[in-house]
């Protein structure tokens, strides 16, 4: 059984990213739909913009997607 997490900002079920590496897997930090991660890099909730200056994005769950990515592509032209 997989570990659960609530968001202590909104109590709403978290997620994280996990890949298995062939020796274990690696988690990516918890995230929540609200904003918040338990990584403060990946902190969203308090407002901060996940398009960087560059024209990536950042996402909740410790995911960064470069400005030539079709996720950062699509979260600037959905912002237009």
């Amino acid at each position: 059984m997989s570990e659960q997490m609530n968001c202590p900002k909104c109590n709403q079920p978290c997620h994280r990213e996990e890949a298995d590496v062939g020796v274990g897997i690696i988690y990516g930090p918890w995230g929540c739909s609200c904003g918040w991660s338990e990584s403060e890099e990946y902190d969203l909730s308090g407002g901060r913009d996940p398009i960087d200056e560059k024209g990536g994005y950042l996402d909740q769950y410790g995911v960064y997607y470069p400005p030539g990515n079709f996720v950062a592509i699509a979260m600037r032209s959905a912002r237009k």
